[in-house]
């Protein structure tokens, strides 16, 4: 009996086991984030902005297309005093259109930010769905563990029975804490699948390849990583959340520059052949200057919108600043947390509550304990289990949080 028991412990103490391959599709993290990647509507809108940004690169010098034209003076009977045809370009002052590309290409390196922002966050998204399942699926083998336990308790209950070393109360509580187990596998069957559900939502995956046949192969298996609170913080000016609204600060100072130089004239070039009669055999050209007369009504309004719209800029960095900071202290604490429960698990609680377990089963078999002490002994076991697998899952949790403000992965790298 003993020897099924330590199985039955060593099933679920062990690492999850992925399911035979030849009979389930794997979908590991790797291609999660891989079909995310590729279905996120939010992701892909913004590589689109990207290409968008990028073609306001040459609009903005603000060369407008050339003008054609002909044109035919003085014209009486069979005669006329000029004929001309040229071609005529305007475009607006040089340092105009300089500020308005530096501001253009800011905004280029701000979406590539925003991009990169958007893609660690799905990857987070998605790790962390992956780590739910993988919870729920250790849930259900901690359940399992459990139902086999009653089954086995209720089994010697009956036994004792038999031969008259206990009473007919132990076989009903006995019975009792079977069907509650069973009870309980089935909620757990009812929460993994809507943890799959989850996470085929995140990754975008096609209703019509969401098939039970699916299994999934990365577990949580525990591993020390040791992270130091000031790196973090340290780190926070390369978040790519905070490049971005900085880069979106300095693109609003270059909007004000450029509608300061709206107060200089834009430009205009024209080049002509004349004929006057005898053929075009003349040139002309013409150089005109466009003066913002006007300045009061259009330039002035225009720095001040600028000017706004750069002070709420710096605001929004202040902002983001301090919401970024505060979601990686929380992170690191919550790590610091779990990190210390699953510590103090694996150095004293795990042995010490299967000592008791394994002592009072074996004490109830020889009449010597009640069932209720066993009972007792088998809920601090299994609950024990469970918070470690709880608090593994919480370390899982906040070490993808935590990557969103480090330059590398920490969990399901391969």
């Amino acid at each position: 009996m003993r020897s099924i028991f330590y199985a039955i412990l060593f099933s679920f103490l062990l690492p999850l086991m992925g399911q035979s391959q030849s009979q389930k599709a794997a979908l590991t993290v790797k291609d999660a984030l891989n079909l995310a990647l590729q279905n996120n509507p939010e992701l892909n809108r913004v590589e689109e902005q990207i290409k968008i940004q990028e073609s306001d690169l040459g609009l903005s010098w603000g060369i407008e297309s050339p003008e054609l034209f002909y044109y035919k003076e003085g014209i009486g009977g069979n005669s006329f005093s000029e004929k001309s045809y040229g071609i005529s370009q305007s475009l607006a002052f040089p340092l105009t259109g300089y500020y308005r590309n530096r501001r253009a290409k800011l905004d280029v390196r701000k979406f590539e930010q925003l991009y990169a922002a958007e893609r660690i966050r799905l990857r987070a998204e998605v790790k962390k769905a992956y780590t739910e399942l993988a919870y729920s699926i250790k849930k259900i083998e901690l359940v399992e563990s459990r139902v086999e336990l009653a089954r086995e308790l209720r089994e010697i209950a009956q036994a004792r029975l038999e031969v008259g070393e206990s009473t007919e109360l132990d076989v009903i509580q006995a019975d009792i804490q079977y069907t509650q187990a069973e009870n309980e596998l089935r909620e757990a069957e009812q929460v993994k699948n809507n943890a799959r559900y989850a996470l085929f939502r995140v990754i975008g995956l096609d209703p019509d390849r969401q098939e039970y046949s699916i299994s999934f192969p990365d577990t949580l298996v525990y591993f020390d990583v040791e992270i130091d609170q000031q790196m973090i913080l340290t780190g926070l000016e390369e978040v790519p959340q905070i490049e971005a609204i900085q880069l979106n600060a300095e693109s609003a100072g270059k909007s004000i520059k450029a509608a300061k130089s709206g107060y200089l004239p834009d430009l205009r070039a024209d080049y002509y052949r004349q004929d006057f009669g005898s053929g075009f055999d003349f040139e002309g050209f013409e150089i005109g200057v466009s003066f913002p007369l006007w300045f009061g009504l259009n330039q002035s309004n225009r720095v001040k919108r600028a000017k706004a719209e750069q002070r709420r800029a710096e605001w929004s960095v202040n902002e983001t600043t301090l919401r970024v900071k505060e979601r990686a202290e929380n992170a690191w604490h919550g790590y610091e947390t779990s990190r210390n429960t699953i510590r103090s698990y694996r150095e004293l609680i795990q042995s010490r509550a299967f000592s008791l377990l394994e002592l009072t089963r074996e004490g109830y078999r020889l009449g010597e304990l009640e069932l209720l002490r066993v009972l007792e002994a088998q809920r601090t076991f299994l609950s024990s289990e469970e918070n470690y697998y709880r608090s593994l899952r919480n370390y899982y949790l906040q070490l993808i949080e935590l990557e969103r403000f480090l330059p590398n992965e920490l969990v399901f790298k391969e």
